[in-house]
C-alpha cells in the first residue's frame, strides 16, 4: 500500500512539472557578437593583441626582407664590377643567401604559429568568459536560451540585450582587475569597498 503511494506521488510530481513545462512561456533573447565584441573591454584587448603580432610580423618580415636585398645588391655589385677574386668566393656568397632565405622563411613560419598559438589560446579564454556569463545570466534572467543574432535569419530586435551582457561582463571585469588595498583579497570577483576614514575632530 504504501509502495502504491509513492508511485502515485511520484507520477502527480511528473504530470504537475508537465504541466508546469507547458504553461510556462518559452523565454529566449539573442546578443549581436560583432557589438558585443566592440563593447566588451576584453574583446577589445584581444583585437588590440591581434594588430600588435600583425605589426611585430610585419616588420620582423620587412627586417629579414631587407637584410637578404642588401645582401643580394652586394653579390651583385661584386659580380658585375669583377670584385670576386676566385669562382670559389662567388659561390660561397651564393651559398650565404640561399641560407639566408631558408632561415628568413623557417624563422617567419615560426613567429606565426607561435603567434596562431598565442591568438587562439586567447580567443578561447575570451569565448570561455562570455559563455560562463553568459549560462549565469540567463539563469538569473530565467531564460531558457540566448541565441546568436549572426546564427539566426531574423529575431525581433526587442529581445536583444547584448549591451546588458556587455555592461554585465565589463563590469565583472572592473572588479576583478580593480586596485585593492593592501592584504584586502578579491572575494568572489568583488574588490573589496574603501571606507571614508572620519574627519578628525
Amino acid at each position: 500500500m504504501k509502495k502504491f503511494f509513492l508511485m502515485a506521488f511520484a507520477m502527480m510530481a511528473m504530470s504537475l512539472a508537465a504541466q508546469d513545462v507547458a504553461t510556462k512561456p518559452f523565454t529566449v533573447r539573442y546578443i549581436d557578437e560583432n557589438r558585443l565584441y566592440q563593447q566588451y573591454v576584453v574583446a577589445q584587448q584581444y583585437v588590440e593583441l591581434q594588430n600588435k603580432l600583425k605589426n611585430e610580423f610585419q616588420q620582423a618580415e620587412q627586417k629579414k626582407r631587407k637584410e637578404i636585398e642588401t645582401f643580394y645588391n652586394q653579390v651583385q655589385n661584386k659580380y658585375q664590377k669583377n670584385l670576386y677574386k676566385t669562382q670559389k668566393a662567388f659561390e660561397a656568397d651564393q651559398k650565404k643567401l640561399e641560407l639566408m632565405q631558408d632561415k628568413a622563411q623557417k624563422d617567419m613560419e615560426a613567429m606565426q604559429k607561435s603567434m596562431e598559438v598565442q591568438l587562439n589560446t586567447e580567443q578561447m579564454k575570451l569565448a570561455n568568459e562570455i559563455d560562463v556569463f553568459l549560462a549565469d545570466y540567463a539563469v538569473r534572467n530565467d531564460y531558457d536560451a540566448i541565441l546568436r543574432k549572426e546564427a539566426s535569419m531574423f529575431i525581433n530586435p526587442k529581445w536583444d540585450v547584448t549591451d546588458e551582457v556587455a555592461e554585465g561582463l565589463n563590469a565583472r571585469y572592473n572588479a576583478a582587475n580593480a586596485p585593492v588595498a593592501k592584504g584586502e583579497p578579491i572575494v568572489d570577483g568583488q574588490a573589496p569597498k574603501v571606507e571614508d576614514e572620519a574627519a578628525p575632530e
